[in-house]
């Protein structure tokens, strides 16, 4: 699957004090094109072989993965709490 680059999204790794920070930034307007259904926009961060033109260390890519069937509407539902009489105590833990 080919990638499609975020355009208007920017990324400048700063090593501070206590580590390394992370200056990001979007063009609200430029953004929009790439949301979804729910309106989110998901996205890969990753690294830049060698800095951009305005310092930039990361590059942003659009991840688009689906469940298989497409939602998570077929994903299996949490089993069913237990209902029978035969209900665990404290005292039934061997430990």
């Amino acid at each position: 699957m080919a990638k499609t680059y975020i355009d208007g999204a920017s990324c400048k790794a700063i090593n501070g004090q206590f580590g390394e920070f992370f200056n990001i930034s979007f063009n609200a307007e430029k953004l929009a094109q790439y949301a979804n259904e729910k309106g989110y926009i998901n996205m890969t961060m990753s690294k830049r072989k060698e800095p951009g033109q305005y310092g930039d260390t990361h590059y942003f890519t659009l991840n688009d993965w689906k469940p298989e069937g497409g939602s998570w509407d077929n994903a299996p539902s949490a089993p069913a709490a237990n209902t029978s009489s035969d209900e665990v105590s404290v005292e039934d833990l061997p430990f």
